[in-house]
Parts: C-alpha cells; sequence; structure tokens
C-alpha cells in the first residue's frame, strides 16, 4: 500500500471526544433537544471541514509558528484523549486498579504503532474499522425494543441561541481532531467520512434520549454508557456493555496515535525515538496528575468545545500568513 487509505482513520477521529465529554454536555445544556443540536451541527461541521480541506492543500505546515501552535495543539489533544481513556477505563472496566497500570500497556502500544508512521495507523484503522460498525449494529437492534417516542415531547422547547450554542459545540467536538491530519496526505473529499462519523453520533444521541429520557440523560457522566446497559440480546444476553461500548476505545486509540505520531514527526530528528519515549512520559505524567486533581479536569471538561474551537480558528488564521508550497512530511 504505497498511499495510506485515511476513511477509517477519519471516522474515528470524528468520535473521540464525545465520549463521557460530548454528549454529557451536551444534554445538560439541550436536555432532550441534544439531538436537534446535533443534527445542526453536522452541517456546522461540513462547512469548518470544507474551508479545512481548501487550506490542508494550499497552506500546509511550513513555519515555525504555525508547526509550534500544530505542536501544542496535538499535544493538548493528546493529554485531553488520555485522560478521558484513563477515566472511562478506571470507571467501568478496571474499578479497582490504579490508574498507572491502566495507561502503562497503552505506553508501549502508542510506541509501537507510532514507529513506522501514520501508514502503519492507518492500517490498524482498517482492522478496527468493520469491527466497530458491526458493534455499532448490534446495539441499534438491540436498543430498538428500549425507545419511548414520548420521551422527545415536547420538541423544541430549547432557546435559539442555546441550541445554536449546542450546535457550535457539536461541530467542534466532531471536526478538531480532522485538524490532526492538516500535513497528512489524504484522500480528496474527507466530508464523507466525516458524514459517516456525524451520524453514527447523531444515532447515538437519538438512542440516548430514547432509551434514558431528558432526566436521566442529564445526570449522568457517561449517558451513552448508561444506555448500553439496557441492551439484551435474544431476550437472554444481559450485561454486554462491557463488550460493545470497546467500540469507543477504538475511537480513543486512534486519535491518540495519530496525535503521537505528529508530535513524533515535529521532534528533532537526531534521537528523535529517545526523544519522543521522553514526551510520552511527560504526557502521561500530565494525565495521571489530572487524574487526581479532578476539579481542574471539570474546568477543561466545561470549556473543552471553545478551547478546540479556538485551536482550529489560530490554525485557520496562521495558514492564511503561509506561503502556498506542495505539501510535505511533518519534519
Amino acid at each position: 500500500m504505497t498511499k495510506p487509505r485515511t476513511f477509517a482513520v477519519s471516522y474515528f477521529l470524528g468520535r473521540a471526544f464525545f465520549l463521557g465529554f460530548g454528549f454529557s454536555l451536551l444534554f445538560k445544556l439541550l436536555d432532550k433537544d441534544a439531538w436537534i443540536a446535533s443534527f445542526l451541527g453536522i452541517f456546522l461541521g461540513c462547512g469548518i471541514l470544507w474551508l479545512f480541506e481548501r487550506l490542508k492543500e494550499k497552506h500546509p505546515l511550513s513555519n515555525t509558528f504555525q508547526k509550534s501552535i500544530f505542536f501544542i495543539f496535538n499535544f493538548f489533544v493528546f493529554n485531553q484523549i488520555l485522560f478521558i481513556f484513563e477515566t472511562f477505563c478506571s470507571s467501568f472496566y478496571l474499578i479497582k486498579s490504579p490508574s498507572i497500570y491502566i495507561l502503562a500497556p497503552l505506553f508501549f502500544i502508542i510506541l509501537r504503532i507510532t514507529k513506522n508512521g501514520f501508514q502503519t495507523i492507518s492500517r490498524v484503522s482498517d482492522v478496527l474499522f468493520p469491527i466497530e460498525i458491526a458493534l455499532l449494529f448490534v446495539v441499534s437492534l438491540g436498543l430498538l425494543r428500549n425507545i419511548n417516542l414520548e420521551y422527545f415531547k415536547p420538541i423544541m422547547d430549547t432557546k435559539p441561541l442555546t441550541l445554536f450554542q449546542g450546535a457550535i459545540y457539536f461541530a467542534c467536538y466532531s471536526t478538531a481532531p480532522y485538524f490532526l491530519l492538516w500535513n497528512e496526505k489524504t484522500e480528496k473529499n474527507i466530508l464523507k467520512p466525516y458524514l459517516v462519523s456525524a451520524l453514527s453520533i447523531f444515532s447515538a444521541a437519538l438512542f440516548i434520549t430514547a432509551v434514558l429520557g431528558p432526566n436521566l440523560a442529564q445526570i449522568y457522566r457517561y449517558p451513552e454508557y448508561m444506555t448500553l446497559k439496557k441492551l439484551k440480546l435474544f431476550n437472554f444476553i444481559e450485561k454486554v456493555e462491557n463488550i460493545v461500548s470497546i467500540a469507543w476505545l477504538f475511537d480513543l486509540f486512534i486519535t491518540l496515535s495519530v496525535s503521537g505520531n505528529n508530535i513524533k514527526q515535529m521532534l528533532p530528528k537526531k534521537y528523535r525515538t529517545y526523544t519522543f519515549s521522553v514526551v510520552l512520559i511527560i504526557l502521561f505524567g500530565v494525565s495521571l496528575y489530572g487524574g487526581t486533581h479532578y476539579q481542574g479536569e471539570l474546568w477543561i471538561y466545561t470549556y473543552l468545545p471553545i478551547l478546540l474551537g479556538g485551536f482550529m480558528l489560530l490554525l485557520i488564521f496562521v495558514s492564511f500568513f503561509s506561503r502556498k508550497k506542495e505539501p510535505t512530511k511533518l519534519s
């Protein structure tokens, strides 16, 4: 494979920030109208990625200032996704395990998958993609019997300004990770995988509303996981939420791999492997520190879509001042 296929990678990136962050914040803000904001956010997200594709083609990373912002953005995304991974696993999978034991295997996996660069990440994504689609299909079929359409009534009782705010939040959550692909050669139309990814998130918002109802959806930090607790296969197979929710971990893993690979490629070539190992240790240490200072992370959780939107605007702004040239690999 001479040119990496990026459909699967792009699909995973669009979903990464919704686990424990996106859905929770949207339902707290919009209650049962979160699905409407999600639908509107898809159109905003398409507009953002339309602009991103054109800037990516004409203005690859070409100057120190642009690369520095991109490096900080990757550092920030990696840290936040790592924190989401840690808190989700410690909350539902490995409840009694210290966080360092949860993150230690991931440290070596990231080192390994970034060894051969983006091409390896794209191949792993191609393997995980059909598994995730199959899991989502099983979830959808299994939850149909739990739907209560009364939970959607009354429709549109949220203020238009709040609804628009929710749509912006959705667009920021779903498109910001695509900026990690700024200087990678990708398939021409990135909107196709984005639409598939965004529609899967939209359908999840529908199921959360229809299964949990507006009150419970607002209370839970992980409404998407609590929805899966209602899942029952063939009327007798229960408690399968830990199996099917692994699809969300695929999203986190691929996003960590892409951002980690970008960080590695932007380090000096000399002793890059050793330098990257040190940077990873720092990133994992920051995540462990954030886990013990939960109030600070809650502040980031509240303002994360604004921070992501700020990074996107900054990258777009500085790209206009970079000279046009042919895309090159990160160095």
